[in-house]
């Protein structure tokens, strides 16, 4: 949320921006008349007013009083930014609420310019929002079925399962880019299986050949150690 501290922190407006902002005026009703835009609005209550035209359920516009003594005009302005001004994220500095209150000329005009580009821009999110909301329902049933959220369990990307990558298959680092069925996955899976139980059979075997092989050799070794001991002797 942006704290404006002074006039400096406002746009700059030339005429055709003031008349484009007169005209905007005009076009919300109003419950007082507009005979000088600085004092008229210098408490707030038609602030709160024109607010309340576009945002009704954002501002209550009996929490704000006409008032003529500025200590109470700045007290409408500092409810208008707690309650009101927050939801369009900005907030104004005491100076500038001192200054809008005593009318100084030409500052409630940049503030109202600020205020309508802030209520433009919330009007077209919550528009954007709206017609977002409403693709989503009336999508065709068929179509929601098969919403990829929905699906998202049963797909796993073929890169991963190495078709025509020769990679080995990981479950864990599947990820949902070309997907396949997830009986396809389950095929992989079972197939993984097998081959890793024959792996374990075979390294098995492997170790009992080993052993087989080393008491081999034992007996080789004795065996010439006894024609050794034989020719040694001289026995036949």
């Amino acid at each position: 949320m942006s704290l404006i501290r002074n006039a400096d922190d406002l746009e700059q407006m030339g005429e055709q921006e003031l008349e484009e902002l007169y005209t905007w005026i005009d076009g919300i009703p109003l419950t007082r008349p507009k005979r000088n835009i600085a004092r008229d609005f210098s408490d707030g209550v038609l602030v709160a007013e024109v607010v309340k035209h576009f945002h009704p359920k954002l501002v209550d516009v009996h929490n704000y009083s006409p008032a003529n003594a500025t200590p109470q005009k700045m007290q409408n302005w500092m409810l208008l930014n707690r309650k009101v001004f927050k939801n369009y994220r900005f907030e104004l500095s005491e100076d500038i609420v001192r200054n809008i209150s005593n009318a100084k000329p030409g500052v409630i005009e940049r503030v109202l310019f600020m205020l309508r580009s802030r209520i433009d821009r919330s009007l077209w999110e919550q528009q954007h929002m709206d017609a977002s909301k409403g693709y989503e329902n009336e999508r065709p049933e068929a179509d929601q079925r098969h919403s990829p959220r929905k699906d998202a369990k049963a797909v796993v990307t073929r890169n991963n399962m190495g078709v025509g990558g020769g990679q080995k298959f990981n479950p864990s680092k599947a990820v949902m880019d070309d997907t396949v069925p997830l009986i396809l996955l389950e095929e992989k899976e079972q197939e993984i299986l097998a081959k890793n139980e024959t792996i374990q059979i075979l390294q098995a075997k492997i170790k009992r050949l080993e052993h087989l092989l080393h008491l081999k050799d034992i007996r080789i070794e004795d065996m010439q150690q006894r024609l050794e001991s034989t020719r040694a002797t001289g026995k036949r």
